[in-house]
C-alpha cells in the first residue's frame, strides 16, 4: 500500500526545484496535493496588514525578513506550480514506460491548489489549499497522512483550526482529536513561520512533528561539507552532465547556482542564477565560492526523501535512520501548558571522507551520491522511450529476515539475495550501522565474504539493545543504482 503525503510549500527557488525532483518519483507515493503556503520568506501580501516584530522561535533566526504584510515579499506568484505540471507532462509518457504508478498531469492540476498565502503566519480564512487539507485529515482513509512542510506551517494549521471549530463542543471531540494526532505526521524544512508554536503545539502537542532540516547536506552550504562522492555529485561537472543535459523538461527548468535563470519577483539577494555577486552576498561570504552550474538548494526534499522505498526502515521509527538522515525526539520540549511535544530532529551520523577520516555530519550527507545518481538515471528515464533504455534499481532480499533476535554471544549469519531487472551484475555489502545501535556495536567485528555476513553478539550485550545492520545492493552501470536492506538484531 502506497503511502499518501501532501506537498506544502512557498515558492523559493529551492521548493521549485524540489517539486521537480519529486515530480521523477510521483509514482512512488499517493500524492493528494500540491498546496502553495507563505513563510516567514515569502508570501504576497494581505491588505491592511502590518507587520509586528515576533519573537517566536524557528531555525532562520540569523535571515532577517523584511517588508510589511500588506505588500509582496519575494512573492514569485501561483503560476509556476502549473508550469512545472507542464514539464512534466513532457516527461510523463517515457516515465511511465519505466514505472508503474505515474498520476497523469491532468490529477496532479487538480490537486494543485493556493492555501493561505498573504503573509507569514497567515491563517486570517480557509482557502483551497486548507480545505484540501482539512478533508484528507477528515477522511476515513486508515493510512498515516503525511504532510509535508516546505514553506511555512500556516496552511495546515487553517485547516486544524477549522476542524477544531467545528466539532470541539460534540461528545467524540477527545477520541476525534486523539485520532487526528495518531493519524498526521508532519515532516518540515523547520520551523519557517510562527504557527507550529503558536498554535499547533499548544492544541495538538502529540503530532509528530519531525524537522527534516540538513542544510549542509542538501541545501546552499554544501560546499562546506567533508570531501567525497557526496560532494562530488553535487559539483557542476555531474550536475551539466547528468541533471541539466536537456533529457528531461522537468530538469531542464532546474535552477543551479549562476546558470542564467531569473525568477520574477525575487530581489537581487535570491537571483541566484543571475546575480553575479551572490556568493558574496549570501552566507557562503569568504567560506566558498560555487561554479556556475554548481547545485543550489533543495533543502526542503528531506521531507519526501525519506518516503521513498530505499529499503530503510526509516518511517517506523525515525531513530532508525535511512537516505533522508536519522532522527531522534527532542527532550524536554513542551507547550505552555508543561506538555510534552512529539517533535524530532536532526541526529549525526559518520562519514569517511576521501582521505579515510571519519567525520561526524549531518546523517543524509553520506547518501547524497546514492540520491544524486539515483535522481540522475530517473531524469534519464524522461528520454528513454523503452524499459530496456534505462537503468533501474536492483532489488535485494535477506534470507533470514529482517527482525531477528539473539542472546550475547550467539552467533548469526545473514545472506544477501540481489538481482538487478536490467540484468547487470549486482554486488552487496555489510555494514554496522552503529550509530543507530547499542554502544557496543561499535566494536563488534563484521566477517564479510561474498554475499554473507557473520558476527557474533558480544556478551555485554544487554535485553532490549538493538544491533543495526545495513545492506547495500549495487548494480553495475553508468549510475550505478542502490537499494538496501536494514536488518534489526533486538537482543533478548
Amino acid at each position: 500500500m502506497k503511502i499518501r503525503t501532501i506537498i506544502t510549500q512557498d515558492a523559493e527557488v529551492d521548493d521549485q526545484n524540489s517539486l521537480r525532483h519529486f515530480l521523477l518519483y510521483a509514482n512512488e507515493v499517493e500524492l493528494q496535493g500540491i498546496v502553495q503556503t507563505s513563510s516567514r520568506f515569502h508570501w504576497k501580501g494581505f491588505p491592511g496588514a502590518k507587520q509586528t516584530r515576533s519573537h517566536y522561535r524557528n531555525d532562520f533566526d540569523d535571515i532577517p525578513n523584511e517588508g510589511d504584510f500588506d505588500r509582496p515579499y519575494r512573492w514569485t506568484g501561483t503560476d509556476w506550480m502549473f508550469r512545472v505540471i507542464d514539464d512534466y507532462e513532457k516527461d510523463y509518457a517515457n516515465l511511465s514506460k519505466h514505472a508503474d504508478g505515474y498520476p497523469t498531469p491532468d490529477y496532479l492540476r487538480s490537486i494543485t491548489k493556493v492555501g493561505n498565502i498573504g503573509y507569514r503566519g497567515e491563517i486570517e480564512a480557509p482557502t483551497e489549499g486548507s480545505e484540501l487539507i482539512r478533508k484528507a485529515i477528515l477522511d476515513d482513509d486508515e493510512r498515516t497522512l503525511y504532510l509535508q512542510v516546505w514553506g511555512g506551517c500556516n496552511t495546515i494549521v487553517r485547516a486544524l483550526m477549522d476542524i477544531e471549530a467545528e466539532f470541539k463542543d460534540c461528545p467524540q471531540w477527545p477520541s476525534m482529536h486523539q485520532k487526528i494526532t495518531e493519524k498526521v505526521v508532519i515532516t518540515a524544512c523547520g520551523e519557517q513561520d510562527e504557527t507550529y508554536r503558536t498554535y499547533l503545539a499548544e492544541q495538538w502537542p502529540g503530532i509528530q512533528f519531525v524537522k527534516t532540516l540538513q542544510m549542509g547536506s542538501y541545501a546552499y552550504p554544501w560546499f562546506l561539507m567533508p570531501e567525497g562522492e557526496s560532494k562530488d555529485t553535487l559539483r557542476a561537472a555531474f550536475m551539466k552532465r547528468e541533471i541539466l543535459g536537456g533529457k528531461s523538461a522537468l530538469a531542464s527548468g532546474y535552477c543551479t547556482w549562476m546558470d542564467g535563470k531569473y525568477y520574477e519577483g525575487e530581489g537581487a539577494p535570491g537571483q541566484f542564477g543571475t546575480n553575479p555577486n551572490i556568493a558574496d552576498e549570501w552566507f557562503l561570504a569568504g567560506r566558498a565560492k560555487p561554479e556556475p552550474y554548481d547545485f543550489i538548494s533543495e533543502g526542503d526534499s528531506p521531507t519526501f526523501f525519506l518516503m521513498l522505498d530505499w529499503g530503510f526502515r526509516t518511517l517506523e521509527d525515525f531513530s532508525y535512520g535511512g537516505i533522508a538522515g536519522r532522527y531522534h525526539r527532542v527532550p524536554g520540549e513542551v507547550n505552555s501548558k508543561g506538555e510534552p511535544l512529539n517533535l524530532w530532529d536532526v541526529s549525526k551520523d559518520v562519514y569517511i571522507d576521501r582521505e579515510g577520516q571519519p567525520h561526524l555530519t549531518e546523517s543524509m550527507w553520506p547518501y547524497v551520491a546514492d540520491i544524486q545518481r539515483d535522481f540522475a538515471a530517473r531524469v534519464a528515464w524522461a528520454a528513454a522511450d523503452s524499459f530496456e533504455k534505462g537503468e533501474h534499481a536492483p532489488s535485494l532480499r535477506i534470507r533470514e529476515g529482517l527482525d531477528l533476535t539473539a542472546k550475547a554471544n550467539q552467533t548469526i549469519s545473514l545472506h544477501a539475495e540481489a538481482a538487478s531487472p536490467d540484468g547487470a551484475a549486482v554486488r552487496t555489502a555489510f555494514r554496522v550501522y552503529s550509530d543507530a545501535s547499542a554502544d557496543w556495536a561499535a566494536d563488534m567485528p563484521l566477517a564479510v565474504q561474498a554475499d554473507e555476513a557473520v558476527f557474533t553478539i558480544p556478551e555485554n550485550a544487554a535485553p532490549g539493545d538493538q544491533l543495526h545492520i545495513v545492506v547495500k545492493a549495487e548494480a553495475a552501470g553508468h549510475h550505478r543504482l542502490v537499494h538496501y536492506q536494514q536488518v534489526i538484531v533486538t537482543i533478548g
